[in-house]
């Protein structure tokens, strides 16, 4: 019994001073990894950094890609008129929308995509007409941009031959930048 007592009491004894002698700036550390570190403490500290680092330099360069679709029925006009639908395109974003326009009941004789939802011509950003009378089924425009620190809408405008229920929307997407 004496023995039995003397291991587990010489066991509790080396944990103690194992616990309390051994701090991992002690320890000695080879550098195979060029961190400049001696210790363990300092390689733990060294590798932590590298890794932010390269996190860092990684998160510059991921994106989030959004896709943007939408589409509504509004009644046209045969002159430039808001057609109630528009695009909310994120900030810090690259964006690559197509707007169009569809014949249900009257042909499409112009699209406009605009920054505002009261100015129609004045303020247009991409238009397309049917200057000769062909009588298109559905009318487009594409707009590839940048949006800076704040996002912005867009506007889709419509004129067609007769006032009538007709179609608009818009498909695409948006890659915002993660930071």
């Amino acid at each position: 019994m004496g023995g039995v007592l003397g291991v587990v009491l010489m066991g509790m004894i080396s944990y103690v001073v194992a616990e309390s002698l051994i701090d991992s700036k002690d320890v000695v550390y080879e550098d195979n990894s060029n961190l400049a570190a001696k210790n363990v403490q300092d390689a733990i500290d060294g590798t932590c950094s590298k890794i932010d680092t390269r996190l860092s330099g990684i998160e510059d360069k991921l994106y989030t890609v959004s896709n943007m679709l939408n589409s509504r029925r509004f009644t046209s006009s045969t002159g430039w008129a808001y057609t109630g639908l528009s695009a909310v395109l994120p900030a810090n974003s690259y964006c690559s929308i197509t707007y169009w326009i569809g014949w249900s009941y009257g042909h499409p004789n112009g699209i406009l995509v605009s920054g505002s939802p009261t100015v129609g011509e004045s303020n247009s950003l991409a238009v397309s007409q049917d200057s000769a009378g062909s009588s298109f089924q559905k009318l487009s425009v594409s707009l590839n941009e940048y949006v800076g620190s704040q996002p912005v809408t867009r506007y889709i405008w419509a004129k067609f031959d007769n006032a009538a229920e007709n179609d608009t929307g818009y498909w695409g997407f948006c890659a915002t930048k993660y930071k």
